[in-house]
């Protein structure tokens, strides 16, 4: 009998030494099947899904620098003529209301001239008003060529108050509504109250 239970307690050391080998080598294959490296992946996914918002951002930025070029557009979108040059004359005493007393450069701007006194525009004006007239209309000493340096204001007072010193000197017509320049040059000026309010000038027409 104490021979049968070495045998006994043998076989069973035999059976549990390999068990308790896989026992110990459990534990050692699992950081390999349950690795860190796909959580860092799926972390890693929303990092790129959370960089599109940043590109999407970005659009409105360049949508909303078009209405500067477009403002930028319209507030440099000027006419300047340079077509042939017209010469308009009204003679002394003409009828300011007929039409060839009146030289209509645009519907909006005709000019004309009573018996004396200075310019004024028929579309807007029944008479003259030294500080506006011709309304719709500034003028400044000099041509289109310096345009961006010339100093616009109403007629009266781009003339320092002398419309007779005008004949033969150049002068820059501005049309404001429509934004039109015309390069225009006196060659003819009445001068005094009641003295029949003659003129003449030459200016640009729209360019061909």
């Amino acid at each position: 009998m104490p021979h049968v239970k070495v045998e006994y307690t043998t076989m069973t050391l035999r059976l549990i030494f390999p068990v308790l080998l896989i026992g110990c080598s459990g534990p050692s294959d699992r950081p390999a099947d349950t690795g860190t490296d796909p959580q860092i992946q799926d972390a890693g996914a929303p990092q790129q899904d959370a960089g599109a918002p940043q590109q999407d951002a970005g659009a409105p930025q360049q949508d909303a620098g078009a209405p500067q070029q477009d403002a930028g557009t319209v507030a440099n979108n000027r006419t300047i003529w340079a077509g042939p040059r017209l010469t308009f004359t009204k003679p002394n005493f003409a009828d300011p209301e007929s039409p060839e007393a009146q030289d209509q450069i645009t519907s909006l701007v005709i000019l004309t001239r009573g018996s004396g006194n200075i310019l004024y525009n028929i579309v807007e004006e029944v008479g003259v008003n030294r500080s506006v007239s011709p309304a719709g209309t500034l003028w400044a000493m000099g041509t289109t060529a310096n345009l961006d340096s010339l100093n616009f204001q109403p007629l009266k007072q781009a003339a320092n108050s002398r419309m007779q010193d005008l004949p033969n000197q150049d002068m820059v017509l501005h049309l404001v509504e429509e934004n039109i320049y015309i390069d225009l040059r006196f060659l003819s000026w009445t001068s005094g109250q009641s003295s029949g309010g003659g003129f003449s000038y030459e200016r640009t027409t729209p360019s061909p």
